[in-house]
């Protein structure tokens, strides 16, 4: 895994850039194959997990600063640190999950608690929660839609008309991601552990209760933490296994068409997968840690048009280190209506004379390639 360094303090301000580098080969499929860095540098965050947004115009990223919560606001221009009254304070924001402009959840760690809140368009306010903290994934997942929220971890949680309610899971089990299209159509995945020994594990919600789906194809060992959902007939579900001979991480994606699973993994190769989503063209981003040899130092996001895949590189940060792969992305999410995408995560800074890193917060934003702009390269 990215070992993670000691988050050191630096003069240097928020770097708002928009370095344009294009993924290689993608633009033939009418993709977005752009990225730009949307924010970098040693500013309010250190490490963003999550991002969610509502429009263009609006969206929220949260993750932490040192050993204090952050959360990100776009107001369709630039990123800045949200202070609307009521938030509470955390250790870290891991998830958030946007509905509307006055409707908006986070879920949060603080010591060994768990904090949920919401945003009705003015204020944070603290929200009761479900079932005890997650010790094994404190990173718990949560997806809202109109009419319900969803909370993974431990047990499958749903929160509707202000009353919860819990589905267990057997034991070793842990819900690692969940995605839903509707208050009555939700899709979870996580693995029964320990990963070896044990197996990945996805569930389908109806309006009802939660029913397991059967196991996805892919490679024993492998953790399956992300899900994806573009349709009842369309679901993608990712992860990553160690290599046995200590090479780069073997990823995993599996497809679910309505009746069956398929894997779909093909040429993907050397990614530890943190996040993945729908391009609403049929096909898939996948983006997280690169290790593929020889090793590059700058940020990766693959594709996948449903039949072959393609790998391309984002924007390196201003300040990002070169020499060796610093770039970790942990979520991906649709940036309005346009077909662009958010990325959010971390990078590392150079080594100082005295051997110290800075890690700091990172999002990018795809941008449509139109053909004047292909023209133009």
């Amino acid at each position: 895994m990215l070992i993670r360094h000691l988050l050191r303090t630096s003069a240097a301000s928020v770097t708002l850039a928009v370095t344009l580098l294009v993924a290689g080969g993608a633009e033939a499929a009418g993709i977005p194959s752009t990225w730009e860095v949307s924010l970098s540098g040693d500013g309010p965050a250190g490490s963003l997990m999550s991002v969610s947004s509502v429009d263009d115009g609006l969206a929220w990223a949260v993750g932490r600063k040192e050993q204090h919560g952050v959360i990100m606001r776009w107001d369709g221009s630039s990123w800045k640190e949200d202070t609307a009254p009521g938030l509470p304070d955390v250790w870290q924001w891991s998830s958030v999950s946007a509905v509307s402009a006055d409707d908006v959840w986070a879920y949060g760690t603080r010591n060994r608690d768990q904090v949920l809140a919401h945003f009705d368009g003015e204020r944070w306010s603290s929200v009761p929660t479900a079932g005890p903290a997650d010790e094994s994934w404190p990173e718990v997942p949560i997806d809202a839609v109109p009419g319900r929220l969803f909370k993974g971890g431990n047990a499958l949680y749903t929160y509707a008309d202000g009353a919860w309610k819990t589905f267990a899971l057997p034991r070793l089990v842990d819900i690692r991601d969940i995605d839903a299209l509707s208050a009555d159509d939700a899709y979870a995945t996580g693995m029964r552990y320990p990963v070896k020994g044990g197996h990945p594990v996805t569930y389908h919600w109806d309006g009802t209760t939660w029913t397991l789906m059967d196991q996805p194809p892919v490679r024993a060992g492998t953790d399956t933490a992300e899900i994806a959902a573009e349709s009842p007939d369309s679901v993608y579900v990712a992860g990553w296994a160690d290599d046995p001979d200590a090479g780069p991480p073997v990823p995993a994606v599996a497809h679910w068409n309505g009746a069956r699973w398929e894997d779909v993994t093909g040429s993907l190769t050397g990614l530890y997968v943190h996040a993945i989503a729908p391009d609403g063209r049929g096909g898939l981003w996948v983006t997280g840690n690169d290790q593929a040899e020889p090793t590059a130092s700058g940020p990766v996001f693959w594709h996948y048009d449903g039949t072959t895949w393609t790998k391309g590189t984002g924007a390196s940060a201003p300040d990002g280190a070169t020499e060796w792969p610093s770039y970790s992305f942990y979520d991906l999410a649709p940036a309005g209506s346009t077909g662009a995408f958010w990325a959010v995560g971390d990078y590392t800074t150079p080594m100082d004379t005295h051997g110290d890193q800075q890690v700091n917060g990172l999002i990018e934003r795809s941008t449509e390639l139109t053909p004047a702009t292909t023209a133009r390269r």
